[in-house]
């Protein structure tokens, strides 16, 4: 299995790769991004890790490839890879339909390549937006596997939740919100084990108009959990601050790079009194591009 994990971020890039080709021509924007950190808890590993202290060198690693065209005024489609620490591999198609202060959206979801004895798992997508412009927004999201529930060795479930609030102030949007994310699996042995993480965070997205960059500002808690079949739970606890810069670099390119620090990391349930040394630094970095394809024809429609 670790084997197979290790192949399966290539597997998937391939995979997005070949849904978004057809699609590339008329795409607006390219979004192209990978992170790298250890602020989170293994994939691989069926026992609890059970050390003294935890380990700062439990690597997680992962990319994202998306395509966003605007379709027509108020209608849009994305077309997404993502891997995630806790929801590991999934692929996206959202059409958002946005009509004065609501916006809707609704597409498949697909985990791929996270179980060789179940290599697509599909799920659906809902959206939910309320908008005041230039004063507060509300919004919720709804992630979920379907099927019938856990029938064979290797099947798997992918479930999240993400509710936002939201005010506007000068040059900037403050929000508050909450993330919980679930992956549940059914070893060879019929046994269940899981992942889980809940997310509290307060942001600040800091913009100034005309200006080519803005800043995005964080803090919050983050719980993780990690479920055996034995029913022992690893957790672990997290402040996290972090920080997020875009960088409009031209009409074509834009570069964004950010940073998520865990200022105090503890272990919680199995690794109670067991969590990373104080002097251990937990973080995830991410950096990614968007090519504005639009900006690229209208930049050689003018020459």
């Amino acid at each position: 299995m670790t084997k197979y994990l290790s192949r399966a971020l290539p597997l998937s890039l391939a995979a997005a790769v070949a849904l978004l080709a057809p699609l590339r021509v008329a795409a607006m924007d390219i979004e192209v991004g990978g992170f790298f950190g250890n602020l989170g808890l293994p994939w691989t590993g069926e026992t609890a890790i059970g050390v003294d202290e935890y380990p700062a060198n439990l690597w997680l690693y992962g990319g994202r490839l998306a395509f966003v065209e605007q379709l027509n005024t108020g209608l849009s489609f994305m077309a997404e890879y993502e891997t995630d620490i806790v929801l590991r591999n999934i692929v996206r198609g959202i059409i958002t339909y946005e009509t004065g202060i609501v916006s809707i959206s609704a597409g498949p979801m697909v985990g791929v390549f996270n179980s060789i004895d179940k290599t697509l798992k599909t799920g659906i997508d809902i959206g939910f937006r309320l908008e005041l412009a230039g004063l507060a927004f509300f919004s919720a999201t709804v992630e979920s596997s379907m099927g019938a529930g856990f029938a064979t060795a290797g099947d798997y479930s992918q479930d999240l939740t993400r509710l936002a609030a939201g005010w506007y102030v000068n040059n900037a949007i403050c929000s508050l919100s909450m993330t919980t994310k679930q992956y549940t699996s059914i070893l060879d042995s019929g046994d269940h084990m899981g992942s889980a993480s809940t997310d509290y965070q307060f942001a600040v997205d800091v913009y100034k108009k005309g200006a080519p960059y803005r800043v995005l500002a964080e803090l919050g808690y983050r719980a993780m959990t990690k479920t055996y079949a034995d029913a022992k739970v690893d957790g672990l606890g997290a402040v996290v601050l972090g920080a997020q810069v875009s960088a409009q670099l031209s009409p074509v390119f834009s570069l964004v790079a950010g940073l998520d620090s865990g200022v105090y990391v503890f272990g919680l349930e199995e690794l109670a009194g067991h969590g990373p040394a104080p002097t251990s630094f937990m973080f995830q970095g991410n950096l990614g591009i968007v090519i504005h394809l639009g900006a690229e024809k209208e930049s050689a429609a003018g020459q």
